[in-house]
């Protein structure tokens, strides 16, 4: 654990500094060890920043913590992830409300091209195993990470089936590693963590797990995939959560469809229905809405962006690094809002870059 980590999570374990807070204390101290040797004074300039805040960096309950997480790191391989470091997975990066601290355990890359997020209900049926198999089984060619939040029901079953494939796979989870929840699948944890998968939490490893965790994994679940499928659900529950978080993050939902009045896929007709979800019956489905294998697609050529001006170069170079937001490309070329917003507009009438919900961007090739 370097002590650029150690200062992060100690920071991150202040009483009251959320992940907003987080980040703003980065941009004003340029690091997580100058904002915890910043003076109560300076703290207070800080947008954000309470004068009950600033008396609580004065504490040491948040060294003592870091310290504890310093010793575990110590017993396991455990990576811990930050934002304005350069290895913050960039698959989150672009999302404020992604954790401003991260633990991880395993081995998959975070940032896999092929990102896809199984969910469904903690009930399901026989069939919904069958529909798992026709998913995943046919895109080993591509190694797709699969992450999913290893409760009952969907979820372990994706994981499971995944590790029998050879896909890595992911959990995101709603408590700390000490805490694998539920206990259940420890065995099935660890297995993911050792055979190219992983496990991600928000959480310090000490951490019991909590209702209000869970929506909060469901988020880190629906900003890290390219795609979430639903595989069965009812009208209500987690997954649909998880699956209207991904489409306010601009991320692609699909969902398996169901005959009608079946409880156990009433939730994905609906998401189907109300246009909120793309029909998914088999792997091609989702290959192909996310242009994995598409056999016509090829990158543009490099004289395509020959005649490109200064400012429309620098957002293709940005957006090669991943998916950005309006205000993150505002910041990474210094642009003023016309100057953006025209470049934009260019490429895309270029068919150079997409637009997505959110005031979102990404490129269309490469």
């Amino acid at each position: 654990m370097t002590s650029e980590d150690y200062a992060a999570v100690a920071l991150s374990r202040v009483p009251s500094v959320g992940t907003q807070l987080y980040r703003n204390l980065i941009d004003h101290f340029g690091d997580a060890a100058a904002a915890l040797r910043a003076t109560p004074r300076e703290l207070l300039r800080v947008r954000g920043v309470a004068r009950k805040t600033a008396a609580h960096f004065a504490a040491e309950g948040h060294y003592r913590e870091a310290d504890a997480v310093a010793q575990f790191a110590d017993r396991h391989p455990l990576r811990i992830f930050h934002v304005g470091q350069e290895t913050y997975p960039a698959s989150l990066r672009g999302f404020p409300t992604a954790p401003a601290v991260l633990y991880y355990y395993g081995t998959a890359d975070l940032d896999n091209p092929y990102r896809l997020a199984v969910v469904g209900s903690r009930n399901m049926s026989a069939a919904g195993h069958r529909q798992i198999e026709r998913l995943l089984d046919p895109l080993v060619q591509h190694g797709v990470l699969i992450v999913s939040g290893l409760a009952y029901g969907v979820d372990i079953a994706a994981h499971r089936r995944a590790l029998q494939q050879g896909l890595p796979t992911l959990a995101v989870l709603g408590s700390g590693f000490e805490h694998i929840y539920p206990h259940q699948h420890h065995r099935v944890a660890r297995k993911m963590a050792e055979q190219g998968g992983g496990l991600l939490s928000e959480y310090p490893p000490w951490q019991r797990p909590e209702r209000l965790h869970f929506p909060a994994r469901n988020r880190i679940v629906a900003m890290l995939a390219e795609m979430t499928v639903v595989v069965q659900s009812g009208t209500t529950g987690g997954s649909l959560i998880t699956a209207n978080m991904a489409r306010e993050f601009g991320r692609v939902v699909g969902a398996c469809p169901g005959e009608s009045g079946n409880p156990y896929t009433a939730g994905c007709n609906m998401l189907i229905k109300e246009g909120r979800a793309v029909l998914v019956e088999e792997a091609r489905d989702i290959s192909r809405t996310l242009n994995w294998d598409a056999p016509g697609v090829t990158a543009p050529q490099l004289p395509l962006l020959d005649d490109l001006d200064e400012e429309a170069l620098r957002i293709v170079r940005t957006l090669k690094q991943g998916e950005r937001s309006m205000d993150e490309l505002r910041h990474a070329g210094a642009f003023a809002g016309p100057e953006l917003a025209a470049a934009l507009l260019t490429l895309e009438l270029r068919g150079l870059v997409l637009s997505l919900p959110g005031r979102r961007y990404r490129l269309q090739y490469g």
